[in-house]
């Protein structure tokens, strides 16, 4: 039987083009989307509360859709749904932050305040609006409603590019062992908390993005930290520490010898000072202006700029998407070796070759660290 969806809350900061952010329990969908469509049917007066979105400035909206099956039996609770959210930011904002260090220009939504779902929600019974969260309980009629976005960023469209379906369905695949399965092993709790901060980290340094201060960025240089300490804590009888995290930055698999090359210095403490790969001594310098702060040494603005000229927060998108994927099962890796040996197609090959070009991306942004920044009228 088909699933029956309907709707849980609507995101009318983005525009969702691509049909994979779902699985058959919770999705993310575009109103291009038989789901979207499904939703509304299932939902009364569900069409008439999306047709009151409009931008700031009138413009009309159509809000995508944050759905839910009758597979899953029950409401999803918080946890899940704020996890399953945390995915779809991962698969999308990492990917626009790294394409927007290499092409020097915004490709998609860059904040993960994108993805709001909006606080208010038409009642199951299509009757009145209610309004329910942390600062909010309140309900009101749906007559009188005007949606808005975001004031503070702009509505985006998240196409397929870049965003990689290959990445979704391994987070999903650890979001349903989690949360629908009932499998609670601590790799998996380990890598959707991570989530959980990196999804803080790339939010707006301040509520209206235009108070930001050098402050904001030393407490979203220290979410980053804790993102990547999440990662690698080995369990309730270890700990994380930076040590732990650099052995996990050594074992990506970088392509490029520039990468490979343990030439880039880093600085220990005590004068330790050694040669390390570049990956490695940017989190050193990370690690090391988290601990600044956090402990209220003084810090200088200039310490977030590298010899270059560029800002540290540039590249530390790249590094964690990078660090995660290398912790990630992925069954559908095809390797040369496989495809000149026959044992796969070289259309299966070069669908792999497609689907890991964020190596590339994440090297290429990495290098833009050290190599000199090219005139703005380039």
């Amino acid at each position: 039987m088909a699933l029956k969806w309907t709707a849980l809350g609507a995101l009318p900061s983005i525009d969702i083009q691509p049909d994979y952010f779902a699985g058959d329990y919770i999705a993310v969908v575009g109103a291009h989307d038989g789901r979207y469509r499904d939703a509304i049917a299932n939902g009364p007066n569900l069409d008439n509360f999306l047709s009151k979105f409009e931008g700031s400035h009138g413009e009309r909206l159509r809000p995508s859709l944050l759905v839910k099956s009758d597979a899953y039996p029950d409401r999803p609770n918080s946890e899940a749904i704020s996890s399953f959210m945390d995915i779809v930011i991962a698969c999308v904002v990492l990917d626009v932050r790294v394409r927007t260090v290499t092409w020097r220009r915004n490709v998609g939504p860059f904040y993960a305040d994108s993805f709001e779902v909006y606080p208010w929600m038409i009642a199951p019974d299509g009757k009145r609006l209610v309004a329910q969260n942390a600062a909010l309980w309140a309900v009101h009629e749906l007559d009188k409603f005007r949606g808005t976005p975001s004031a503070a960023i702009p509505v985006q469209t998240v196409s397929h590019e870049p965003a990689h379906p290959r990445f979704f369905k391994q987070l999903h695949a650890i979001w349903k062992s989690r949360f629908i399965d009932g499998q609670d092993d601590w790799t998996s709790r380990a890598i959707l908390r991570s989530l959980k901060m990196a999804t803080s980290a790339l939010r707006l340094s301040s509520p209206t993005g235009s108070t930001e201060s050098f402050y904001d960025y030393g407490r979203i240089l220290s979410l980053w930290v804790s993102a990547f300490e999440i990662l690698v804590h080995p369990g309730p009888t270890g700990r994380a520490t930076r040590q732990k995290v650099l052995d996990l930055l050594k074992t990506i698999p970088w392509q490029s010898k520039l990468m490979q090359e343990e030439t880039h210095q880093a600085d220990f403490g005590g004068g330790n000072v050694r040669y390390v790969r570049l990956a490695n001594a940017l989190y050193v310098k990370m690690n090391d202006l988290r601990n600044d702060f956090l402990h209220g040494n003084p810090v200088e603005p200039e310490k977030f700029r590298l010899d270059n000229g560029t800002l540290i927060l540039s590249y530390l998108a790249a590094i964690f998407r990078m660090a995660l994927s290398t912790m990630l099962p992925d069954s559908d890796e095809v390797t040369r070796e496989q495809a000149l040996a026959g044992e796969k197609t070289r259309a299966e090959y070069s669908q792999h070759l497609q689907a890991t070009r964020y190596r590339a991306d994440c090297e290429e942004c990495l290098l833009a660290a050290v190599n000199p920044q090219p005139a703005d009228d380039e």
